[in-house]
């Protein structure tokens, strides 16, 4: 039982977002006719589907392995964590969508001083930690789609980021893509 609330506590962290109530509504603006829709449906399904069907259905049915819980934990953690600062430091700029939002400035501050991808390398920790905080191993696989989909969305995010902001690719000789001091 303690796994299950643990995994639903970081569910709910993950997602839900709470917001000063004094503060205005902000509009996200659609996508635009460059917008790779696709992929950004496919992420988000995946994900979807990772999280809230695969992980608990398969924990339920197979009863889940004990072994790695602890490390599927820490990781679930540290990428909502991840996640939470870089929506943070993005601010205005967040969006759904791959390409830049109109007017929106390069974010190169907090999370993003140290990697490009902060969000996406919280990301892809949640998707492989929260399957093992349930004790899932089939779902794993599903897990490694979702760093697959991720990956491919950096590449074509990049391309966008680098046709709409000329410093970007100062900025990228000095941040590393998704692992700090890495890669």
């Amino acid at each position: 039982m303690g796994w299950w609330l643990a995994y639903v506590v970081l569910l709910l962290a993950l997602v839900v977002r709470l917001r000063d109530p004094a503060a205005p509504v902000r509009m996200v603006p659609g996508a635009s006719p460059t917008e790779p829709l696709r992929l950004v449906a496919v992420h988000h399904a995946v994900f979807l589907i990772l999280l809230v069907l695969a992980a608990p259905a398969e924990a339920l049915l197979a009863g889940g392995q004990p072994s790695g819980r602890w490390i599927g934990l820490v990781l679930f953690a540290l990428g909502v964590a991840a996640y939470r600062a870089a929506a943070a430091a993005l601010g205005d700029a967040l969006s759904p969508f791959v390409e830049p939002a109109p007017g929106a400035t390069l974010v190169t501050h907090g999370p993003y001083e140290l990697v490009r991808h902060p969000m996406y390398l919280g990301q892809a920790m949640i998707a492989i930690g929260a399957p093992l905080v349930l004790g899932c191993r089939w779902t794993l696989v599903l897990s490694a789609l979702a760093v697959v989909v991720l990956a491919v969305r950096i590449v074509v995010e990049e391309a966008a980021l680098r046709r709409t902001y000329p410093e970007y690719a100062q900025y990228a000789t000095r941040a590393k893509r998704i692992v700090p001091f890495l890669f």
